[in-house]
């Protein structure tokens, strides 16, 4: 019994890759979708570069204010 279950689905891999291989919509289809997962993956590292430049100046700008913040208390507190 398993070896016609084999049989079996080694014909129908055989006739399904076959026929997606040899199907102009499905070529289409495939191009396409390796299209738009390239340009998805672009978007996604450009977004991750902008968001890593405004973390960046965020951090520094808090920092700035800190610093400013903790100066303004410690004046406060030695008078």
């Amino acid at each position: 019994m398993a070896f016609f279950q084999r049989v079996m689905s080694y014909l129908l891999n055989e006739v399904l890759v076959n026929g997606l291989a040899n199907s102009r919509a499905f070529q289409k289809f495939a191009i396409r979708s390796s299209t738009l997962a390239e340009e998805a993956a672009k978007k996604t590292a450009q977004s991750k570069q902008q968001l890593g430049e405004h973390g960046s100046e965020f951090f520094k700008v808090f920092r700035d204010e800190m610093t400013k913040g903790l100066k303004e208390i410690n004046s406060k507190s030695v008078k």
